[in-house]
C-alpha cells in the first residue's frame, strides 16, 4: 500500500504526480507560492535604490550651501533622514504587494527586532566590547579586517537572528522570496538604528553629506541582508548541505564589510571630503546586487521547474 504523502507546508494530503522541491512534497498551491516571482518586492527594491539615489542627490545639491542652521534643526533633519529609506521601501512594497501581502505584524516584528538587537547587542559589542573605533584605523589592512570580520559579521548575524527568531519557522515563511524580503527588512532595521545613532551621537549632521551617509548605509544593509535571506530560504525549501547558511553568512558579511571599507576609502576621509563618490559607489553596488538577486531567484526557480517532479 502506497504511503499517503502530505504537503510539507500546510500538511494537506497530496496525490500523484507529486510536486517536490529538495525532496520535500508540496501541494499545488504551495509549490506555486514557493516559486512565484513576487514582483512587488522587486519593484519596491528598485524604487528604494533609484528613489533614494535621486532624492539624496537632489537634497544634497539644494542644501550644499546652507550654513548656520541651529543644532536643534540639524538634529530633527537628521532624524527624519534616518527614517526615510525604511519608510520609502515599506510604502512601495505594500503598494505593490496587494494581492497576497505579507503580514504587517511579521514585517514590523523583524524590523523592530533588528533595530533592538543592533542597539542592545551590535553597537555595544563593537564599541565597548571589542573597542573597534580605538584600533580599526591603525592602518589599511587593519581597517579592512575590522570592517569585514567585525562590522560585517555582527550586522549580518543580527539579520540572521531577526529573521530566524521571528518568521523563519512559521507558516508565513512559505516561499523562496520570503527569505530575500525579510532579510531586506532586517537589513533596513540595522541601517535605521545605525543612522539614528550616527545622527544622535553627532548632535545632528550637515544635511548635504548627512543624507548621502544615510542612503549609502541603508542601501548596503538592505542589499546584503537580502542576499543572506536568499541563502536562508534555499536552505529551508531545498535540501542544502549543512554549511549552506554559514556560507551565506560569510559571503554577505564579507561583502558588507568590504563595501563599508570601500565607502570610506572612496570618499577619502568620510563625509568631509567627497560624499558624492560614496553615493555613486553605493548606487552601483546596490544595482549590481539587485541584478544578482534577480538572477539567483530566476535560476533557482528554473532549476526547480525543470527537475523531476515525482516522489517515490
Amino acid at each position: 500500500m502506497t504511503e499517503q504523502l502530505s504537503c510539507c507546508i500546510c500538511g494537506e494530503p497530496v496525490a500523484p504526480p507529486y510536486k517536490t522541491l529538495g525532496g520535500r512534497v508540496y501541494c499545488d498551491r504551495h509549490h506555486a507560492l514557493v516559486n512565484r516571482p513576487h514582483t512587488g518586492y522587486w519593484r519596491a527594491d528598485l524604487a528604494l535604490i533609484l528613489g533614494m539615489g535621486a532624492l539624496s542627490a537632489l537634497v544634497a545639491y539644494l542644501t550644499r550651501d546652507i550654513q548656520g542652521l541651529e543644532p536643534g534643526a540639524l538634529l530633527v533633519a537628521g532624524l527624519l533622514m534616518a527614517l526615510v529609506p525604511t519608510a520609502l521601501w515599506l510604502f512601495f512594497f505594500y503598494r505593490q504587494d496587494r494581492l497576497e501581502p505579507e503580514p504587517k505584524t511579521s514585517v514590523a516584528s523583524v524590523l523592530l527586532l533588528a533595530i533592538l538587537l543592533t542597539q542592545a547587542v551590535g553597537l555595544p559589542l563593537i564599541r565597548d566590547g571589542l573597542r573597534v573605533p580605538e584600533w580599526a584605523t591603525h592602518d589599511t589592512l587593519t581597517s579592512l579586517l575590522a570592517s569585514i570580520l567585525v562590522l560585517g559579521f555582527v550586522y549580518q548575524t543580527i539579520v540572521y537572528t531577526a529573521v530566524r527568531a521571528v518568521i523563519y519557522n512559521t507558516p508565513e515563511f512559505d516561499e523562496r522570496m520570503d527569505g530575500i524580503l525579510y532579510g531586506t527588512v532586517a537589513g533596513l532595521g540595522v541601517a535605521t538604528l545605525l543612522n539614528l545613532r550616527f545622527v544622535l551621537d553627532n548632535g545632528g549632521v550637515a544635511i548635504s553629506p548627512g543624507v548621502i551617509r544615510v542612503v549609502t548605509t541603508a542601501l548596503a544593509q538592505a542589499t546584503f541582508g537580502g542576499l543572506l535571506g536568499y541563502f536562508m530560504a534555499e536552505a529551508k525549501f531545498v535540501r542544502r548541505p549543512v554549511w549552506w547558511v554559514p556560507l551565506g553568512l560569510v559571503v554577505a558579511a564579507t561583502l558588507n564589510g568590504l563595501f563599508s571599507w570601500l565607502i570610506n576609502e572612496v570618499s577619502a576621509a568620510g563625509l568631509s571630503v567627497d560624499p558624492w563618490r560614496s553615493l555613486a559607489l553605493g548606487l552601483i553596488v546596490a544595482l549590481v546586487m539587485f541584478a544578482v538577486l534577480i538572477w539567483l531567484m530566476r535560476r533557482a526557480v528554473e532549476v526547480t521547474l525543470a527537475g523531476p517532479r515525482r516522489a517515490s
